[in-house]
């Protein structure tokens, strides 16, 4: 099993390195500052999953024209620009060891480019012909907004509602993957029963990709992460790992856990609560929760004929789980 993304990307690897021009043409303006704004963003880019996805889903059922590099720029867009509104909303300084728009340029100008982002997201997606598309990435859209609405109504506040979490979870991640692979079968020609297929991998690797890394989020490194360890910890998200610790614990640990959650601030903080949620095995439920999950989206791709393009997405569905070891 390939190991790096590089490697497990290789059927789209020209797709993928003719997107970054896709993106810079698209989101050309004559004004410098915009300029200035879009530079900085694309140049941090992450590990370009979703693009990837849609891509990959397109290959894997024969391929499309020049619409595939149409929904991966869709795609990538709305993701860069749901990370600026998240940013905006968490106070976060970095992103991938770069300072973030927010704190460079101010919460105004983070809102106005993520709009601007979102904007040449639809306007992209508005070019593909297929009439099922833009409603699957539509649809996306509204569960990211309407997932992230829940979180922040919950805001700090410690629960053990695993069903929550998963809402959330589907919502905010698994729905954007889910999309990119069902549009990108859609745009290949792809009947209703394989563009569902890929739409079921996309969801549960999606599901498997966010508990993943909310696990690393107590186990990791910032470098594998992008962020700073321990951010969804002090932006007040109350993860798998620490929901199961929350349901296993005894009293005084669930209400030192509880008050961690609500204050947790520094290393010392945070070391504490690692040390609550390991003692009741809360990463490695999270973990295996993850591989269920994995093991459903690799199911999926059972009717998928053997390609090289298919061949990557079950090797995607066994990189999700590599990245926690």
């Amino acid at each position: 099993m390939a190991t790096d993304l590089a490697t497990i990307y290789r059927p789209v690897a020209g797709d993928l390195e003719a997107l970054d021009g896709v993106l810079r043409r698209e989101l050309a303006s004559e004004d410098p500052f915009v300029g200035e704004l879009v530079g900085h963003v694309l140049a941090s880019r992450g590990k370009l999953v979703r693009p990837a996805l849609a891509l990959l889903s397109a290959a894997a059922c024969g391929g499309a024209d020049e619409q595939r590099l149409w929904l991966a720029g869709t795609v990538e867009l709305i993701h860069i620009a749901s990370l600026i509104h998240d940013d905006i909303i968490d106070v976060a300084e970095l992103r991938r060891g770069v300072a973030t728009v927010n704190m460079l340029w101010g919460n105004q100008v983070a809102v106005l480019l993520g709009d601007y982002l979102f904007a040449t997201a639809f306007d992209l997606v508005s070019r593909i012909r297929h009439p099922e598309v833009a409603p699957t990435i539509a649809q996306a859209a509204v569960a990211m907004s309407q997932a992230e609405i829940t979180a922040v109504k919950l805001g700090g506040e410690p629960h053990e509602d695993e069903a929550t979490y998963f809402a959330i979870i589907e919502g905010k991640t698994a729905r954007l993957f889910s999309a990119a692979c069902r549009a990108g079968a859609l745009i290949a020609g792809a009947g209703p029963d394989v563009a569902g297929a890929l739409a079921e991998f996309g969801l549960r690797w999606g599901q498997a990709f966010q508990i993943t890394d909310d696990a690393l989020d107590l186990t990791g490194t910032p470098e594998a992460l992008g962020k700073p360890i321990g951010s969804d910890i002090d932006a007040g998200r109350v993860t798998l790992p620490v929901i199961t610790a929350l349901r296993r614990a005894d009293e005084g640990d669930r209400q030192r856990l509880r008050a961690l959650v609500r204050h947790a601030s520094g290393d010392g903080a945070h070391q504490e609560l690692r040390a609550i949620v390991d003692r009741y095995g809360g990463v490695r439920h999270a973990l295996d929760t993850a591989a269920t999950f994995a093991r459903r989206a690799t199911a999926a791709l059972a009717p998928l004929p053997a390609t090289p393009a298919a061949a990557s997405l079950r090797e995607l569905a066994e990189f999700v789980l590599v990245r926690a070891r």
